[in-house]
């Protein structure tokens, strides 16, 4: 596990424009691939884009509820519960995953879906454990109480 704390600005500025691009990568990947539109069932592609657009909204929800303490490294000065954080401790990833997954079902990307489930979720999940961690440490019982009343 990184100690985030003791990073030097250098690090997290390389890791701050590192971990968005590899959300980034599998839609480049796609992009230049051959496409099979819904894995040769075409009538899933509105299904797939409306998960992607569901995604792309708890996404969207998630940035704007954070404000000013949107950032990629763990940290904050407040805990933010109001909002979609009433339901998801991490919609952003929530979010990201879906929207991903719709694209990418959309396009019928083997190669996105592959990398999606190797790095992306294993990246999300690795961020929010990371996440949980820093807040149990700054906030304690209240952060607690507040894992008990949502989902990821």
């Amino acid at each position: 596990m990184i100690d985030f704390k003791s990073l030097s600005s250098n690090q997290r500025f390389a890791l701050n424009v590192f971990i968005p691009l590899l959300y980034f990568f599998p839609l480049a990947g796609v992009y230049f691939s051959p496409k099979n539109f819904g894995f040769g069932h075409p009538e899933i592609v509105p299904i797939a884009l409306a998960i992607g657009g569901v995604g792309m909204g708890i996404w969207i929800l998630g940035m704007i509820s954070l404000g000013k303490s949107l950032a990629v490294l763990p940290g904050t000065d407040a805990l933010k519960t109001g909002g979609i954080y009433r339901f998801f401790r991490h919609p952003i990833y929530v979010g990201i995953n879906l929207t991903l997954f719709g694209l990418l079902s959309a396009c019928g990307s083997v190669f996105g879906m592959v990398y999606m489930a190797v790095v992306v979720i294993p990246l999300n999940i690795y961020r929010a454990r990371e996440e949980e961690k820093a807040l149990l440490e700054k906030f304690g019982d209240s952060y607690r109480a507040y894992l008990k009343k949502t989902i990821f």
